[in-house]
């Protein structure tokens, strides 16, 4: 049976799970090479530090490794997903995480900005799905892994928030107070800040939309700071411990980056709220969500001014473990052990993707486009014939 996966390819970092285990890296993709020693005495010894693979015949550093040891990198900041070569070393990177011996097979759900959805979901799809055969070595050992993907289901990525907080950690509809409501989400990454709105399950289009604001902003303006204060030139990919720490060193000595820190993040969330208030109306909603690893970063200073918000929890990874649990309705629960929700080991047979399950809540989602693609896109070819 194909195990379910969701991935979250954030700008930022990918995240990946499959309910039993989480991994998270940089989006960092950089050239791969042999390394002419490995210390015996080093600190990065797990497998998500030491990420090599080989994809379509070109060796890459992948995430931490990457920023440590590659001359040339990039972390992608393009709009298209599925035509940057990066998409695809991080898809297949997070994938063999989850590959038990030399194969393996799985279900995938994973989400576009929702500005960028109905240009490049379509390709994505395509570029995801298949048999794909690549090199792993997280340990000086190269191993082959060969990768199939049946089932593949894109969707805008705020709805991942949503669904982590009405599923249930089999894809059953949990939540049918919210499922009632009309709820906004904010998912703040680090290129884009993602605008959604769903009412009564039903995805409203027209108040759903991408801005190009993000931590990344952030970053520059305090890499801005870095340049005029000490002389110290860093790239994007460069800055996640030190603006975590809120300190750098220079020469050996530490200096604080508190109130800079403050003042990029006062600066990107009064920016944030200004696109939200163009399109929106706050006191229409009856609940706003705050998400994604920039939303928990910027809350302090987002919260105070939307009176029915309030931020989600673990919101890093609400979308990636949203996205498992619309696998787990869509494809059939799969047997892994799931972090969130019940422990109880799961089955195909306990979950009917097409049955309401008794709620006239989740029975919407039978009529819901996000959900049928594969339905109405065969209907269509039927009507053709």
């Amino acid at each position: 049976m194909a195990k379910n996966i969701g991935i979250d390819l954030g700008f930022g970092f990918v995240k990946a799970t499959n309910g039993e285990k989480d991994y998270i890296f940089p989006s960092v993709v950089g050239a791969g090479q042999d390394l002419t020693y490995r210390s015996e005495l080093t600190t990065y010894v797990e497998p998500i530090e030491n990420l090599s693979v080989s994809v379509d015949g070109k060796k890459y550093f992948v995430g931490d490794l990457a920023i440590r040891q590659s001359e040339i990198l990039s972390r992608s900041l393009g709009e298209n997903h599925a035509q940057e070569k990066n998409t695809k070393v991080l898809l297949m990177t997070a994938l063999a995480m989850f590959v038990q011996g030399e194969s393996e097979e799985f279900n995938v759900v994973t989400g576009l900005p929702p500005s960028y959805y109905l240009a490049h979901k379509d390709a994505l799809a395509e570029m995801v799905k298949g048999n794909h055969v690549i090199t792993v070595n997280t340990d000086g050992t190269d191993r082959k892994k060969t990768i199939i993907v049946d089932k593949v289901k894109i969707i805008p990525q705020p709805l991942g928030t949503l669904f982590q907080k009405l599923f249930d950690a089999k894809g059953v509809l949990e939540d049918k107070e919210s499922a009632r409501n009309k709820i906004g989400i904010i998912d703040v990454g680090f290129r884009t800040t993602d605008f959604a709105v769903v009412d009564k399950l039903e995805y409203i289009d027209k108040l759903s939309y991408s801005t190009t604001t993000g931590m990344s902003n952030a970053y520059a303006i305090i890499a801005e700071h870095l340049r005029n204060t000490y002389r110290v030139y860093k790239e994007n990919y460069e800055l996640d411990e030190i603006i975590q720490k809120a300190q750098i060193k220079v020469a050996g000595k530490v200096h604080s980056l508190d109130q800079i820190k403050k003042e990029a993040y006062e600066q990107v969330a009064a920016k944030i709220l200004t696109e939200m208030n163009s399109i929106w109306d706050q006191r229409d909603l009856d609940l706003i969500m705050l998400s994604g690893g920039g939303g928990q970063a910027l809350a302090e200073f987002i919260l105070p001014e939307l009176v029915t918000a309030s931020l989600v929890d673990n919101s890093q990874t609400a979308n990636v473990h949203g996205y498992l649990k619309l696998a787990q309705k869509l494809f059939g629960a799969t047997e892994n052990k799931q972090k969130f929700g019940t422990s109880t080991e799961t089955t195909a047979a306990n979950v009917n993707p097409d049955s309401s399950q008794g709620s006239v809540a989740d029975g919407k989602f039978a009529g819901n486009r996000f959900f049928n693609d594969n339905k109405n896109e065969k209907d269509a070819k039927e009507k053709r014939a």
